[in-house]
């Protein structure tokens, strides 16, 4: 019976975890360049039967079952076609870097604007970081237009800038830093990509698929009252048997 509810119990915890990592996917199926979320499970096992171990023949059990932390999928979104000049999407692999005040931070969202003091930055203010560091554009120079060549190279009014700086980062160094950005776990160090490729006037849509992730939803859903429904039926009968245990004594 102890094995019983302790297996249905962790499997509602995964399923609740689960739950989770899925409800934040849909709640950013519109958010520019997110990159959405998966949970993985691993199964802790218990030996039944001790005697074969010589042999390697012997059965386990599921005891627990254990929810990884979630792991950012880096499949790419959509492209959608903007025509703002400082919109840019990122084609295959690499992240933007932006400056923030608890240092470099990295998102595929390239909706940027013009800052007053004439740097390109985040609609949060976060300041992106060229190859020579922030990326300052003086339009108060000209009447040009600002212009993001598919490797990255910015001119203004015919003047070359500087390079949007893009770097490549495995998904298991992620971690999200709230605000659609991801710092690096300990460690790791972003590679620069060496031949980045993007499109001005282009924004990078979610790689969520809202279909898909409801039904995901509703399935997980399913499974997380059927492993409550397990421990409400496991403790009635652990219940019933001690009230017949006492009836008897």
């Amino acid at each position: 019976m102890d094995q019983g509810i302790y297996t249905a119990a962790s499997g509602a915890i995964a399923m609740e975890e689960r739950l989770n990592v899925i409800s934040h996917n849909i709640a950013n199926v519109n958010t520019v360049g997110y990159k959405k979320d998966h949970i993985l499970y691993r199964e802790f096992t218990k030996i039944l039967d001790t005697s074969m171990l010589a042999q390697g023949q012997y059965r386990v059990i599921p005891v627990d079952v254990v929810a990884t932390r979630p792991t950012v999928d880096l499949t790419q979104g959509v492209s959608m076609k903007t025509d703002n000049p400082l919109d840019v999407a990122i084609n295959g692999e690499g992240f933007f870097v932006v400056m923030t005040e608890d240092g470099p931070r990295y998102t595929r969202a390239g909706s940027f604007m013009i800052s007053e003091d004439n740097n390109l930055v985040t609609p949060q203010g976060h300041r992106v970081q060229g190859k020579g560091g922030d990326i300052t554009i003086d339009t108060t120079t000209g009447d040009g237009q600002v212009v993001i060549g598919p490797d990255g190279r910015i001119s203004y009014d015919g003047t070359e800038v500087d390079s949007l700086q893009v770097v490549n980062i495995p998904a298991e160094a992620l971690v999200r830093a709230g605000g659609n950005l991801f710092a690096v776990r300990d460690g790791h160090v972003p590679d620069p990509v060496e031949n980045p490729s993007v499109s001005q006037g282009y924004l990078e849509r979610a790689n969520v698929e809202p279909v898909t992730e409801m039904v995901e939803l509703i399935t997980t859903q399913r499974a997380y009252e059927a492993y409550q429904r397990m421990i409400r039926s496991i403790n009635d009968a652990y219940s019933n048997s001690i009230r017949n245990v006492g009836a008897v004594s």
